[in-house]
């Protein structure tokens, strides 16, 4: 069985994340959404021009902080939580954390990938209809987009995530930092670093610190059986 530290290269990864369950759900998903997009029509002056483009600006600025969120209160919530025990949220993170290269645990499975998709689609609906109404837009059209966005924001996670536990070493300054900042994240602190794709959650609620050094080594950072608060 191929492991995320068997991987060396962005092609090679590539092969890997474009046979996986979440990879071909997710980006199936953007195609229908897009489509969809397409389909409704209205662009123009009162579509894309406004609506869309601020569900697009939205997304952007809150992705960060959702991201965040959902790692901290999902992700690494108490094996005794109630989101746990009931949605099991935590469990396959858990095991993640035990053996980070193991790629069953590094990335959804499909039918995951899905339930998020319908999951975002309630929670998108719940900020950007509102939003939208209130800057006089249409609705329909850039909700589609807010969507097809969040199915995109997490295919991009997926991928961001499977890179950052290979043997690759990103190019770019921010790709860069996003890969330290998650391998101090499973082997220093797991309460630190907690963004994947981004760190503006992290610097909104201070859990980037200046240094590596200023963190204590945390004897929990395989297991996530410390408490959760900070």
């Amino acid at each position: 069985m191929v492991r995320s530290s068997d991987l060396r290269t962005k092609r090679e990864t590539l092969a890997v994340y474009l046979r996986r369950g979440s990879a071909q759900v997710l980006l199936a998903c953007v195609v229908v959404f897009v489509v969809a997009r397409a389909a409704v029509g209205g662009f123009g002056i009162d579509g894309f021009g406004r609506g869309d483009a601020v569900v697009v600006v939205t997304t952007l600025l809150i992705t960060g902080t959702v991201e965040w969120v959902i790692h901290k209160f999902l992700l690494h919530a108490p094996a005794d939580a109630w989101t746990t025990r009931t949605l099991g949220t935590g469990i396959g993170h858990r095991q993640h954390h035990v053996d980070p290269t193991d790629i069953d645990w590094l990335m959804l499975r499909g039918i995951d990938a899905a339930v998020f998709v319908a999951a975002f689609g309630i929670v998108t609906a719940a900020w950007s209809v509102p939003l939208l109404t209130l800057t006089g837009s249409t609705v329909l059209g850039p909700f589609l987009t807010a969507w097809g966005l969040a199915a995109l924001g997490l295919a991009h996670y997926e991928w961001v995530h499977l890179l950052e536990h290979t043997r690759y070493r990103p190019k770019s300054r921010y790709y860069k930092r996003l890969e330290r900042h998650h391998r101090l994240h499973h082997f220093r602190n797991e309460h630190y670093w907690l963004g994947i794709t981004s760190t503006t959650g992290d610097v909104l609620l201070r859990t980037r610190p200046r240094q590596a050094a200023d963190v204590p080594i945390s004897d929990t950072a395989r297991t996530l059986d410390s408490p959760t608060a900070v």
